[in-house]
This record gives structure tokens, sequence and C-alpha cells, in this order.
């Protein structure tokens, strides 16, 4: 069961990442081009501000379940120096309890907003505004799942994996 936890973060990790980092480019790129025709020719893009803002969106909720897994989010380390296990690993769990609780919070008012604004359409882009909105559900439903990988790997499970990973 670890080793499925494991694979499948690591796996949805890696996959979000990819993405992640795509649209970091295409956001830059686009901004290179905004800025090159609005000040070059004259004659800025109608579609790049927007575009720019809804994909920057995606991004930030597809690497912030990357970071989410990793470990990369800030944190207070308040209970990290506390000998017992047992405590350690009871705060930990409780913490990530409660970022899945808020997921299921993002999730449960994430998809009816993105569901009442599918009538809606972008300004420049003219796409349906639920594509924008379902960043929210979709970023935190990948939460939601790494945090139930990591609720049942140790907590030195992705220490380990990065150690084989840095020896091979």
């Amino acid at each position: 069961m670890k080793d499925r936890a494991l694979w499948l973060g690591l796996k949805l990790t890696n996959m979000t990442e990819i993405v992640a980092a795509v649209l970091l480019v295409a956001v830059i790129m686009m901004n290179i081009a905004q800025v090159f025709f609005r000040y070059v020719l004259v004659d800025p893009l109608s579609w790049t501000g927007e575009t720019m803002r809804y994909s920057t969106t995606w991004m930030v909720m597809l690497a912030g379940s990357a970071a989410l897994f990793r470990g990369e989010h800030m944190v207070i380390s308040l209970f990290d120096s506390v000998k017992s296990a047992k405590v350690r690993n009871f705060v930990r769990i409780l913490v990530l309890a409660c970022i899945g609780g808020f997921c299921v919070l993002l999730i449960w008012q994430g998809i009816p907003a993105a569901i009442s604004n599918m009538r809606q359409s972008s300004p420049a882009m003219q796409i349906p505004m639920t594509i924008p909105y379902l960043a929210v559900p979709v970023g935190a439903t990948l939460m939601l799942i790494k945090v139930l990988c990591l609720m049942i790997l140790p907590e030195d499970a992705l220490k380990k994996e990065e150690a084989k990973e840095n020896e091979s």
C-alpha cells in the first residue's frame, strides 16, 4: 500500500511539474510577445494579458500540489525538535488533515463556481470561464490525493526515495 501511495504521489507530482513548467514557459513567451508588440510594433495583442492570468492560475494550482507532496511549502517547524516520534507523527497527520479539509472545501465550493460560470465567456479569448475556474477544484483534488498519499507514507519516505535517485 505504501509503495503504491509513493508511486502515485511521485507520478502525479512529475506530471503536474511538467505541465506547470510548460505553462511557465508559455507565460514567459506571451509576456515577451506582448512587450514586443506593444512597444516595438505599437500594436498590442488583446489576448495575452488574459491568457497569462489564466495560465498563471493553473500553473500555481498545479505546482502547489507538487510542492505540497515534496514538502516544499513554507512550514512552521515548532514540533520538529520534539523527541517523541509519536507526537511528531500526530502533528504531521493533524496538519495534513487540516490541509485535506481545506482541499475538500475548495473542491466543494470550486466545482459549483466553475459550473455557474459556464455561460460566461472571457472578454478577449472568448473561452468559457469554466476553464479558468476549474483550476481551483482540479488543483485542490490533486492536493487532496497527495495529502492522502502523505498520510499513508512514513515521514521520511520521500527523503529515502530522493537518496535512492541520487545514488543512481
